[in-house]
């Protein structure tokens, strides 16, 4: 590690340590007010509803990367999945259980929830609400591009952009076939993702395979524009940083691992602040990126208090790069609003923060989609900020628009 990696990860500490230490004296538990403005001001009085690791960004945004952050309260409202997919998760309460490594038993056929209902008094507890978690209602399917970003410390800004499409084949709410689409290989989800910008990467793709059977490890699949040819990617690509950004693919969301690959432990239930119903969109986030004067754009509206559980998230694989992910994740849709990692040694590494919007769905449903982060490799002293400008549902695609064959097709 160099001297200005070890001089922003000693800063960071050292400001979380002082934070942790100032907001564990008498301020109360209180509320704010919507409409309220949450800064350096006055951060410290709502410590209980906001991640130790958001505590330096009101202070001087994390060394530089953003403006000193703020947070514009709004009313807390509803967050539900769509009331046709809780229809079907009904009928599986009480139906399913975990076997001794952790695997539903009792023929879940992935429709709806595995766990509706289940409460921090079940001794399964952060396992089951986990499979809840993976099985949430996200999509039938998506497309659109994704813009990061990026800055490192003491460069300017850079950005990449991507198109994904991501292809759901279990839990199909409005889209035929439905409520599963067969394929001949046996897939929970397929997600592909092209580069385009900058022109170095330009048509670089990648194209990810999660399958039901959960002893079947997920395939990745890498074209590589240089030489034409599709090439099948290491199993470890999921914990490595994907071009571009300072996420793993088992990063996305807070949390896009396999349950079974990890294991989980419940810590608590609290009030925290996140976003449920973002208002962005690239071209404001493109604007204000250009108007922020060498700094990352940080999204200080729409902020509400939620509901959340916290979970620690522990590799079963000792080599996995994270020792541990603490995920504060929202009780009534289980979607990830912050996330924070450490690493093998125990040290401060990453952090994120999800924003997410409600989008419309057939018979007045909305869903919530990703649709903006921000985060901070402490470490490496790298940055980002990224938004997503997805249209849900009605693509109508196929298996063969998500095999490897096709990557070919659109690298042409």
């Amino acid at each position: 590690m160099t001297k200005s990696m070890k001089t922003i990860l000693a800063l960071f500490t050292a400001s979380l340590i002082s934070c942790f230490l100032f907001s564990s004296l008498s301020f109360g538990q209180e509320i704010p007010k919507p409409g309220e403005i949450i800064d350096k001001s006055n951060y410290k009085k709502y410590a209980h509803l906001i991640p130790e690791e958001l505590y330096p960004g009101f202070e001087n945004g994390w060394g530089g990367f953003w403006k000193p952050i703020s947070l514009k309260i709004v009313p807390t409202k509803p967050a539900s999945q769509p009331k046709r997919f809780l229809a079907f998760s009904e009928k599986n309460r009480g139906k399913y259980a975990l076997d001794k490594d952790g695997f539903i038993i009792g023929g879940y056929d992935y429709e709806g929830l595995p766990f509706p209902g289940v409460r921090p008094d079940d001794k399964d507890f952060a396992t089951k609400f986990m499979w809840n978690f993976t099985y949430r209602y996200m999509r039938d399917d998506w497309i659109g591009p994704m813009t990061a970003f990026s800055k490192r410390k003491g460069e300017p800004i850079t950005f990449n952009i991507s198109d994904e499409i991501i292809v759901e084949f279990v839990n199909r709410m409005y889209d035929d076939p439905k409520p599963n689409m067969k394929d001949p290989i046996g897939l929970q989800y397929a997600e592909w993702i092209r580069y385009s910008v900058p022109v170095n990467v330009r048509n670089f793709q990648m194209l990810i395979y999660r399958y039901l059977d959960p002893r079947k490890s997920d395939d990745t699949y890498l074209y590589l524009p240089t030489l034409r040819r599709v090439l099948r990617g290491e199993a470890g690509q999921r914990s490595t940083p994907i071009q571009g950004q300072n996420q793993a693919l088992d990063d996305f969301q807070g949390f896009d691992g396999r349950i079974q690959d990890f294991t989980y432990k419940y810590i608590r239930e609290q009030k925290l602040l996140g976003v449920a119903d973002s208002k962005l969109n690239v071209g404001l986030v493109r604007k204000q990126t250009a108007q922020a004067g060498g700094v990352l754009f940080f999204d200080d509206d729409n902020w509400e208090v939620r509901d959340v559980y916290v979970i620690d998230i522990i590799p079963k694989n000792a080599t996995y790069p994270q020792s541990r992910k603490r995920i504060y994740i929202d009780k009534e849709n289980p979607t990830i609003y912050h996330a924070a990692v450490w690493d093998r040694a125990g040290n401060p590494w990453k952090f994120w923060s999800f924003e997410f919007a409600k989008r419309p769905c057939a018979d007045g449903d909305t869903a919530s989609s990703i649709e903006h982060n921000f985060g901070l490799d402490v470490q490496f002293g790298y940055g980002q900020t990224t938004t997503m400008d997805y249209k849900l549902n009605g693509h109508g695609f196929k298996y063969n628009d998500i095999m490897p064959s096709a990557m070919s097709k659109r690298g042409e």
